[in-house]
């Protein structure tokens, strides 16, 4: 669905890599930008702190 007020596309949520290339929640665990972006407020290194 797109949102046309924000021009946001629901269905690319979790499909963009590449900012974040080389840490370990993208790397290793998979997160991808959004949701680094969203749980961890942009900051990859906080990853360990969800249980």
């Amino acid at each position: 669905m797109i949102d046309e007020y924000y021009d946001y596309n629901d269905d690319d949520y979790g499909t963009n890599y590449g900012e974040y290339e080389g840490s370990y929640a993208q790397d290793i665990e998979g997160y991808s930008e959004d949701v680094i972006n969203d749980a961890f407020d942009g900051d990859p290194d906080a990853y360990w702190n969800i249980d």
